[in-house]
C-alpha cells in the first residue's frame, strides 16, 4: 500500500467508527491508536499506567477533539481486570467495529499471577482470547467488524503442553515467550472458521521489527542477546507509526475486506499460515482449555455471548 493508493477512508475513517486497542498507552499500540483517530474512528484505549492513559487520551483529543476517546486503566495480565475491560467498553459504546490486540510482553522467565495463571501466557493470549469473547456480539453487530492480533504470525513452533499451559513444570528460555505467540496463530485460525459467514473478519500480523522497548523491558534475556537485539534493532528496526499502518489498514480499510483467516508481515505481505497453526486438533484444544479458564469471567447467557462458543 503506497502513499498515492490511500483512499479518502483509508485517510479519514467511516463516520461514527469506534475500535478498541489494548497496549495502547506505548510503542506501536499508541501509533495505532493515534494513526486510527487521525483517520476518524473514536478510539478506547487500555493499558496499566494511568499517567500514560491519560497523556495518550489528550494526544487523541488534539487530532479529533469531538470524539469521545477513552483510557480503560486495566492490568491484562489478570483476567478479572479483562472482564472489566468488556463490561467498561458495553457501558462506553454500542458499536464496535474493530478489535486490535497490541499488548504483550517479551520474557524468557514464567511468573505466576495473584489469579495462578502464568503472566505471559495470560497477557499475550488468554487475556485476547477472553476480550475477544465477551465483544464478540458487538462485532458482528457492525458493518464489519474486525479483529486483528498483532503477534508473531507464524514465526514460532508448536511448543504448548496442553498438561502445563501454566507453564509450571517448564523451564526458562524462549518457550515461554514462543508458546504464548503460537497460541495466538491459532486462535486466529480457529476463531476466523468460527465466525466465517458473519460479518467479522480475523487477521494476524508481524510488522516486524520495531524500535520499541521491547527488548530493553525483556525479562530474563541474556545481556550479550539483549545488546545485539538493541544494535539491530536501531540499525534495522522501524517507526511505530510506520508499523501501525498495518493493523490499522486491517482494522479500518475497506480493501481489508475478504482477508478472515490470514496471516500479514511487514508492508502488508502475505505470510503464508503454517500447517501447525492449521491442525484442528490443536486449534480445538487450546479453544477449549482458553474456555475453561475463562469461563468464570464469560457472560452467562449463550446468547449475550452471540453463540460463537
Amino acid at each position: 500500500m503506497t502513499k498515492d493508493e490511500t483512499t479518502d477512508e483509508d485517510r479519514h475513517g467511516p463516520s461514527g467508527r469506534v475500535t478498541l486497542v489494548t497496549g495502547g498507552t506505548d510503542g506501536i499500540g499508541r501509533a495505532v491508536a493515534m494513526e486510527l483517530a487521525r483517520r476518524g474512528d473514536r478510539v478506547l484505549v487500555v493499558g496499566r499506567d494511568r499517567g500514560r492513559g491519560d497523556a495518550v487520551v489528550g494526544a487523541l483529543r488534539q487530532v479529533q477533539p469531538d470524539l469521545e476517546h477513552a483510557f480503560l486503566h486495566a492490568d491484562l495480565s489478570l483476567l478479572q481486570d479483562t472482564a472489566r475491560v468488556a463490561d467498561d467498553v458495553s457501558r462506553r459504546t454500542d458499536r464496535l467495529d474493530a478489535v486490535v490486540f497490541c499488548a504483550g510482553i517479551l520474557s524468557l522467565i514464567p511468573e505466576w499471577t495473584a489469579e495462578r495463571l502464568e503472566r505471559n501466557f495470560v497477557l499475550n493470549y488468554l487475556s485476547r482470547y477472553l476480550l475477544v469473547r465477551c465483544v464478540l456480539p458487538m462485532l458482528a453487530a457492525s458493518q464489519s467488524g474486525r479483529v486483528v492480533l498483532v503477534a508473531n504470525a507464524g514465526k514460532y513452533p508448536d511448543t504448548l503442553d496442553f498438561a502445563d499451559l501454566q507453564h509450571r513444570r517448564g523451564k526458562s528460555g524462549l518457550r515461554v515467550a514462543g508458546r504464548t505467540q503460537f497460541a495466538n496463530d491459532l486462535l486466529a485460525v480457529e476463531l476466523a472458521e468460527r465466525v466465517r459467514g458473519t460479518r467479522i473478519e480475523v487477521t494476524c500480523v508481524y510488522p516486524g521489527v520495531v524500535k520499541t522497548a521491547v527488548f530493553r523491558n525483556a525479562r530474563g534475556l541474556p545481556w550479550p542477546v539483549r545488546a545485539i537485539a538493541l544494535v539491530a534493532q536501531k540499525l534495522l528496526g522501524m517507526t511505530p507509526a510506520s508499523a501501525a499502518r498495518i493493523p490499522v489498514h486491517l482494522a479500518q480499510s475497506s480493501r481489508a475486506e475478504n482477508t478472515n483467516g490470514s496471516f500479514f508481515g511487514p508492508k502488508l505481505a502475505p505470510r503464508t499460515v503454517p500447517d501447525r497453526a492449521r491442525r484442528s486438533d490443536r486449534r480445538l484444544g487450546l479453544w477449549n482449555a482458553s474456555e475453561e479458564l475463562v469461563r468464570p469471567f464469560l457472560p452467562d447467557s449463550k446468547s449475550e455471548r452471540g453463540g460463537f462458543g
